[in-house]
């Protein structure tokens, strides 16, 4: 098990019901320190990957040489890049790139730094 709950893997269950809420055109949001994975509520598919892209290129654009960029950072990026998307009717991100964030980090694809504060978070080996 790794040593950062967040990281844990995910039940079988929690990439069933993403499944069949991509059929519907919504994408689960996981959570590994919830039971089976699941933080019980979906997102519409082009709000996450719009999401999902300014999270990545975020990191990518602003990693510090140990490859982490402070979580403010990203939330800063993705309220000034997305704020007046359509997808984003009510303007405000900050909780979407938090939440969309736990997911990543539960589907292995970004991991928080242990004990960082403020919190900060790179791309996981491979991702």
């Amino acid at each position: 098990m790794p040593s950062d709950p967040h990281s844990a893997a995910v039940t079988p269950r929690a990439w069933a019901e993403d499944a069949r809420a991509r059929e519907q055109g919504r994408v689960q949001i996981f959570n590994s320190t919830r039971p089976d994975g699941l933080d019980g509520w979906t997102i519409a598919v082009e709000q996450y990957e719009l999401l999902v892209d300014i999270i990545l290129k975020t990191i990518d654009a602003f990693a510090a040489a140990d490859g982490t960029v402070p979580l403010q950072v990203i939330v800063n990026e993705a309220q000034n890049t997305l704020g007046t998307h359509p997808a984003f009717p009510n303007g405000r991100l900050s909780n979407y790139v938090r939440y969309t964030k736990v997911d990543l980090e539960a589907r292995g694809v970004v991991e928080r730094v242990p004990k960082s504060s403020p919190q900060r978070v790179r791309r996981t080996p491979g991702s």
